[in-house]
This record gives C-alpha cells, structure tokens and sequence, in this order.
C-alpha cells in the first residue's frame, strides 16, 4: 500500500511540477521557481498549454465584466486588453512583430532568421501589431460579456496550436533556441492531452456547434500557418510560435463573433 501511495504521489507532483512550468513560460505570474527542470518536463509541459489559456481567457472575460460596470465598452476592452497582454508579457506580440519583420525583408531563409533574431522592431512588425491588436480590440469590445464561450475559446485553443505547431514542424534552427527544445521532441501525449482539454472547454463554454466550428476552423488555420511559416524558414521558431498564437487570438475571436452574431 506504501508502495502505491508514493507512486501517486510522485505522479501528482510531477503533474503540478508541469502545470508550474506551463504557467511559468506563458504568464508574468507570481509563481514559484522549481529548484531543477528537466528538458524532459518542459516537453511534457505543453500539455497544459490550453489550460493556462482557459485562465487566461476567464480573466480576460472577468476584467470586460467588471470594467463594463464602470466604463463604456471601448473603454472597458482596452484596458481589460492591455492587463491581459501584460499578464502574457507581450511574449506572443513581440513574436509576432519579429515574424512580421522577417517576412516583409523578403530576405533570403538565413537573412531572414537574422533579421527575425533582431532585438529591434520593423515597419512591418509595427504594422502587425497593429493590424491584430485593434482586430481583437474591435472585435472584444462588440462582443456583450454573455458570449462567454467567445471570449474564453480563442486564447485555450491558440495555445493548443502552438503545441500542434511544435508536433507537426521541425525546428529552424536546429536545436537552438526554443524551438530547439520543442520541435518535434514533445510526446504524442503530450499532443493528445492539450487537444482533449482545448475539445473539451470549447464544448463546454459555448453551444456544441460554435465549439465545433471553432475548433476545426482553429486547427485548420493553424496548420495552413504553419505549413506557411515552416516553408518560408524551413521551420519553426519560438518567434513564430508567438505569432501563431497572435494570429490565431485574432482568428479566433474574428470567427466567434461572426458565429455568435449570425448563428
């Protein structure tokens, strides 16, 4: 009995120790730091990447509810907005902007991942962010605070694609950087957790038809992204990790509100 009772235990800790880290790569929260990390746990936890998204998406949708008590909803989108990228540490947006970069330099694959490597901002990664950010702000702020499903879906199921997008493309540089680490190198359950759990919030948060549209439509744009990104680099990076979560928050929230205002 002692025997299975350690057993268990280790099990749970080694799944808190996951959640942790998930918690820890995707957010700016106050958390604690595990003394040691494997490689092995970092890869194990992407699992709970669509976990950290349901969270995510629920303070996103808590911030818009309260702040509409007070403010008009423009008002009230913008600042529940700005906390919530603050929350992720703009990591995905500067993703996003890099990419963008790399993209419009029209450079050849190395130049181009010099350039995406480049600390300093484009024209074309302002464009970006400006083009998604006021997409989500228009788009959040129509939406009334009942379309819980809406506004909680789009950021679980970005995070799903990151994971999908790290199963299904190799790394584009190798074994540098974080696409290193990840790239075709995360277990086959680590995919199929992630994918049940983005399934299940998606069905539970909205009417099983608009998770269903949500969730293939998602999947089907993230592939295409991905397919795009990995033939322009030859791969993935953690830059364009972050921008296919950007892109796929944008879609996302694009999507779930044209369903929810035309059902």
């Amino acid at each position: 009995m002692a025997g299975w009772i350690q057993v268990v235990n280790d099990r749970i800790t080694a799944v808190l120790r996951q959640a942790l880290l998930a918690a820890q790569f995707l957010t700016t929260f106050p958390l604690p730091n595990l003394s040691y990390v494997s490689e092995a746990e970092i890869r194990l936890s992407s699992m709970f990447f669509p976990l950290v998204g349901v969270v995510l998406g629920i303070i996103l949708w808590a911030m818009e509810f309260l702040l509409r008590l007070v403010f008009p909803n423009l008002v009230s989108t913008s600042i529940a907005l700005t906390l919530y990228t603050l929350l992720t540490g703009a990591l995905h947006l500067d993703g996003l902007m890099d990419t963008a970069d790399a993209l419009g330099s029209r450079k050849p694959r190395e130049r181009a991942l010099e350039i995406m490597k480049d600390s300093r901002v484009g024209a074309m990664g302002v464009v970006a962010a400006v083009i998604v950010y006021s997409g989500k702000l228009a788009v959040l702020s129509a939406l009334p605070v009942s379309a819980v499903g809406v506004i909680v879906i789009p950021p679980v199921l970005s995070r799903f694609t990151m994971v999908l997008a790290m199963r299904l493309s190799p790394s584009a540089r190798g074994k540098e950087g974080l696409a290193g680490l990840f790239a075709q190198r995360i277990p086959r359950s680590a995919l199929w957790t992630a994918a049940m759990v983005s399934i299940i919030f998606s069905l539970a948060w909205s009417p099983v038809w608009l998770g269903v549209v949500m969730w293939v439509g998602s999947v089907l744009v993230a592939i295409l992204t991905t397919i795009f990104f990995s033939r322009r680099f030859g791969g993935m990076t953690g830059d364009t990790y972050g921008a296919l979560n950007e892109i796929m928050e944008w879609f996302g929230w694009i999507l779930g509100f044209g369903l929810f205002l035309h059902p």
